[in-house]
């Protein structure tokens, strides 16, 4: 009679970026996130207050190496086991610093998960 939403479990989700952001990599490892600006409001102030059409974020070696991994389709699991196998104790806590991260990129609506 009602449908209820079905529960999902964040580790076995597949994070991607979305269309308008794409990471660049930079020398010494790090990289940069190009964020295009495509709402209206962005728009307005390219054109007219003389903005940059795009964003730059500098990422850390961390956020760099989650964002290279998921071109791969891997799960958040596969994600914090990578991170954890490449960084080793310097990541800890490995899960909630990725769950923080995923939710900051996704608030900002710069990911997408598949399948959906």
């Amino acid at each position: 009679m009602f449908n209820k939403k079905k529960e999902r479990n964040l580790l076995e989700l597949v994070p991607l970026l979305a269309n308008h952001v794409e990471l660049q990599m930079k020398d010494g490892g790090k990289g940069v996130l190009i964020v295009q600006r495509a709402n209206w409001a962005e728009r307005f102030s390219i054109r007219f207050l003389k903005q940059p059409s795009f964003r730059t974020i500098q990422m850390d070696e961390y956020g760099t190496y989650a964002l290279s991994q998921m071109k791969n389709d891997a799960t958040v699991a596969d994600l914090a086991n990578a991170m954890s196998a490449h960084f080793g104790e310097d990541a800890e806590p490995v899960l909630p610093r990725l769950t923080k991260f995923i939710q900051i990129l996704e608030s900002q609506e710069w990911l997408v998960w598949k399948d959906e």
